[in-house]
């Protein structure tokens, strides 16, 4: 009886969709997905892909009449979340994996993911929000002077600290997805609890991350999580797995998916040491101007200052021209577009590396701005750096775009690879303990939430446990 009214259930969710069209959906979220793509980055990890990949198409194979094609993602960010974008791409990032103990917690997660894919909750979000941007200089000015689309990359960081592309949904949509999320995962053999699990877990790893407890607000839009693991734990009953079958046929083979998963921040896409960044596989750094909040995206790393006021860009550039020819042409450009002033252009040498600057001054009616741009010849790439902002941040903005140069030695050396590594406890041991043993960098805190532990109990011999390792990074040259 139980599984004829999850069919019930499962084909009045999808034939809602199939009465609607679908083709902004679709539309929409091939866009947005290169922005993932660029913005985020996607992270490779063949055991853990084929993992979420397979449980994921195992949860779409129960939807009857499904109109998407659904894409499964690992997403390049340390920070613990799993989105959907519309028309069917569901991503899962690298950060919330280590809280994850079960096949039943992820596919509950990815099946909550799915829902707001078929209940279109993305779009109709889309369709009552307004994005604003901080930055007040004109970037389609500067795309015009430049004939790229640096106003874009400038104005870019700043609109994705607000997660553009991922939608903020409501109370309603949540729960609805919630709802129809634990169904779907029972008719795919899963536990409908599960999502709970997770969720509860995750909200411990976030306030010990930032060392605040989730506020409860009767004026906030969106759903407090104590009261979403509420409804699923006093729902979950009355739905039962349906031929359980899972993909991974114990315990341990689920958890030995997760070898070598990298935690805290990826040095492959370079990393930010207060205002030093380095990037290892391409072998150089720079320095942003101190105190500025700093951005390291796959597309483009920025830091701007206070609300938007400045900002400066590093980008790569695919393109074949010169630094001169790049250089020149913008320059050019800038001569003869309105509002656009000159004040210096031409060849130079960045921390004996060849380039070319242009200088600018920006007159949109009442407001005023200094904008310079800098591209560096570098080990046979164009590194292209730009800054825009007042006057008065002039100097400032040059010192950080002229810092560019060759990483020294030791600066590759400070760097490190977290990763995350499955070990066997002794018998009694404790967590600390195996910590101990084992070199764990996780304080007992977050080791006894990412293993579903309290501090200080007692282990089973032969029990898995997640640690955290360190190893010096070693550079892939490309």
């Amino acid at each position: 009886m139980k599984r004829a009214w999850l069919f019930i259930v499962l084909t009045f969710v999808t034939g809602q969709v199939m009465a609607q069209d679908v083709s902004l959906d679709k539309k929409l979220g091939a866009e947005n997905a290169l922005m993932v793509e660029q913005e985020m980055g996607i992270y490779h990890h063949d055991s853990l892909y084929n993992l979420v990949n397979s449980v994921g198409k195992k949860l779409v194979s129960r939807l009857k009449d499904n109109p998407f094609e659904f894409k499964f993602f690992l997403v390049d960010s340390p920070e613990p979340n799993a989105f959907a974008l519309p028309g069917g791409y569901i991503y899962v990032t690298r950060g919330i994996l280590p809280i994850i103990q079960t096949e039943d917690e992820l596919a509950g997660i990815m099946a909550h993911e799915i829902i707001h894919v078929m209940q279109r909750h993305s779009v109709k979000q889309m369709k009552k929000g307004v994005l604003t941007g901080l930055l007040t200089i004109p970037g389609n000015l500067l795309n015009s002077v430049t004939g790229t689309h640096i106003g874009n990359i400038l104005n870019a960081p700043i609109k994705l600290t607000t997660g553009a592309f991922i939608a903020k949904y409501s109370r309603g949509h949540e729960a609805e997805s919630d709802k129809f999320g634990i169904q779907l995962a029972a008719s795919a053999g899963y536990k409908t609890d599960a999502l709970a699990d997770a969720l509860e877990r995750l909200s411990k790893g976030i306030e010990l991350l930032t060392g605040e407890a989730e506020e409860h607000s009767y004026f906030s839009d969106h759903p407090f999580t104590p009261s979403r693991i509420t409804s699923i734990r006093s729902s979950a009953p009355n739905f039962k797995p349906v031929n359980p079958s899972p993909i991974n046929s114990s315990k341990e083979k689920f958890l030995m998916n997760f070898n070598g998963l990298c935690y805290g921040h990826n040095p492959e896409q370079g990393i930010f040491t207060d205002s030093l960044f380095v990037q290892p596989d391409l072998g150089f750094s720079w320095i942003a101007p101190g105190g500025w909040e700093t951005i390291n995206k796959p597309s483009v790393v920025a830091a701007y200052a206070g609300k938007g006021e400045a900002i400066v860009s590093m980008q790569l550039p695919n393109t074949k021209k010169s630094v001169r020819e790049i250089g020149a042409e913008a320059k050019e450009k800038s001569q003869t577009t309105n509002g656009v002033t000159v004040e210096a252009a031409g060849d130079t040498i960045i921390n004996s590396l060849p380039a070319y600057t242009l200088k600018i001054k920006i007159a949109d009616k009442d407001q005023v701005a200094y904008a310079e741009f800098i591209w560096v010849s570098y080990n046979g790439m164009v590194v292209q750096l730009a800054g825009v902002g007042a006057p008065a941040l002039k100097k400032e903005i040059h010192q950080s775009l002229c810092s560019f140069r060759k990483a020294n030695q030791g600066e590759l050396n400070r760097l490190k690879l977290y990763q995350l590594k499955i070990v066997k406890a002794r018998s009694n041991e404790t967590l600390e303990q195996v910590a101990g043993r084992t070199g764990n960098k996780l304080n007992p805190a977050m080791t006894a939430v990412v293993n579903s532990r309290k501090v200080g109990s007692s282990l089973n011999e032969g029990e898995l446990l997640k640690i955290i390792t360190m190893i010096p990074y070693q550079p892939r040259r490309k």
